[in-house]
């Protein structure tokens, strides 16, 4: 069994979908990085605003005492009971001049001749302040103004935009965006991938019967055009093999017609009987060979049912009485089960005839003597022999229908096929895109069903059927059936062969 390979499709999708999720977690990686370090920069905008903001309220008196008068707002920000925030005004000698939150500096004062704002983090029991430390001077007194915030606190929105900003930003955005990409790439995936599947759907439904089919190379992707066209060349490597192969089969099965008939006239020249009737029997063992080579390579040529209207029953009538010389010599009864109106359908004649008269001929020679072969044709145009043999082991019931192949004789005096009879009505089924097959009769033998397919759909009863357009065969079965029609006795819609005197 071959093992079947991963699918391109799911590979590729699957390789997307990481690589998305890839991107996605990487992007909100750096998202995240870029949101705290904007957050950053408000905040010591805030807190450098904060301590501008105290130094522009920051007065001495007339006694030299430091004076600060808040905005009540601002003010209320750095109450101890709020604990939010705390600021402190130090001196260049580090000595706490004010402060609000706290009782001693927050920072070392910043040295002399700085001027940019410097950052400091502090720690208070629990909590981690985030600060910033400005140079002032006011009347000629330099000052450092500390300003630090708690950045856990509930009031403070932007520690909690950069906590969230993850989560948020991840569900809320990034998710969504995900699970819309992954959907589009299986959409584009299922696009890329479907002239491929037309491609296998059109190569599952070419037919061995048409052997000229090929697969279209129109519109197909210039990726897989290469593989189209490789196909198509083994299949015109294929046809032109199978067409020599036909054609060798019916020169030599033509060749072999001249030499068998100088060989027939000759043997029926001798004089003694029993050497003359033993080389005729091989010699028709041989013609049958040669005849059914020649009816395989007729139908191998055969690629379509033809429109014309067919009676069938009148068909399987003529072929009955064309095979029932043989039923005679093997004493077997051959009873033929017709329905009351005829069959006419879109039937390809000659291989219809081949396909019923192989498979009597297959019946008639694995039937025991005083047997029974029933040849039943439905109204729905289905054909089914059965007989009264061994019948055909359930593992060779697909085996059976190979050209060439042939069974282990059970009995020394059975009949040895030339393994060409079954393969012929295979041929005549495909052709009629139908199919045949093999079970147990109720006779307990074999029973071959032949059902043609919807190429032979009954035809109009206006449409009268046409008379049969193989002279020949058409006048050899007439022939048969002018010498046994006195020999066939209708009963209940059938023919039956008369079992000859001595049967019980």
């Amino acid at each position: 069994m071959t093992r079947e390979g991963r699918s391109l499709a799911m590979v590729f999708s699957a390789a997307l979908l990481i690589a998305l999720a890839t991107m996605t977690v990487a992007l909100l990686i750096l998202l995240s990085i870029r949101n705290n370090q904007i957050i950053d920069r408000i905040e010591a905008r805030a807190l450098q605003g904060r301590a501008e903001m105290i130094a522009s309220h920051l007065r001495r008196d007339e006694n030299g005492e430091w004076r600060l008068n808040l905005p009540s707002d601002v003010a209320a920000a750095f109450s101890i009971v709020y604990g939010r925030a705390a600021y402190a005004v130090v001196d260049a000698q580090g000595k706490l001049i004010l402060g609000a939150g706290t009782s001693v500096p927050l920072a070392e004062p910043m040295p002399p001749g700085s001027r940019r704002p410097v950052p400091f983090e502090m720690e208070r029991g629990d909590a981690v302040f985030t600060g910033i430390v400005i140079r002032t001077e006011i009347d000629g007194v330099p000052l450092s103004i500390q300003v630090a915030e708690d950045e856990e606190h509930p009031d403070v929105l932007l520690d909690d935009a950069r906590n969230g900003f993850a989560l948020g930003v991840g569900l809320v955005v990034m998710l969504p965006v995900l699970i819309a990409l992954a959907a589009v790439a299986m959409v584009v995936m299922h696009r890329l991938v479907q002239p491929v599947r037309l491609l296998a759907r059109r190569a599952e439904l070419l037919d061995p019967s048409r052997p000229a089919e090929r697969l279209a190379e129109a519109d197909v992707p210039s990726e897989i055009l290469p593989l189209v066209q490789a196909v198509n060349s083994m299949l015109s490597r294929l046809q032109a093999a199978r067409e020599t192969q036909r054609a060798f089969t019916a020169d030599a099965a033509h060749e072999f017609r001249t030499p068998l008939a100088v060989l027939r006239a000759r043997i029926e020249l001798l004089t003694e009987r029993d050497t003359a009737a033993l080389l005729g029997a091989d010699l028709a063992v041989f013609e049958r060979l040669v005849a059914q080579l020649l009816a395989i390579a007729e139908l191998d040529d055969t690629e379509a049912v033809p429109d014309a209207a067919l009676d069938v029953s009148r068909l399987v009538r003529e072929v009955a009485a064309f095979v029932l010389s043989l039923a005679d010599q093997k004493r077997v009864s051959l009873l033929v089960e017709l329905p009351a109106a005829p069959v006419i359908l879109r039937a390809h004649e000659e291989a219809l005839s081949q396909a019923v008269m192989n498979l009597l001929e297959n019946a008639i020679g694995h039937a025991p003597e005083e047997g029974v072969v029933r040849l039943t044709l439905s109204a729905s145009g289905q054909i089914e022999v059965a007989d009264s043999g061994p019948g055909v082991p359930e593992q060779d019931r697909e085996a059976v229908f190979r050209r060439f192949w042939r069974a282990r004789r059970r009995i020394a005096s059975q009949r040895r096929g030339s393994g060409l009879g079954l393969a012929i009505v295979q041929r005549a089924a495909d052709i009629h895109h139908g199919s045949v097959e093999v079970g147990v009769a109720p006779e307990g033998g074999a029973l071959f069903r032949l059902r043609l397919g919807e190429a032979a759909l009954p035809c109009p009863p206006d449409q009268p059927p046409e008379p049969p357009r193989r002279a020949r065969f058409a006048l050899l079965r007439f022939w048969r059936l002018a010498r046994r029609r006195e020999r066939l006795a209708p009963t209940s819609g059938a023919l039956a062969a008369p079992v000859p005197s001595g049967r019980t």
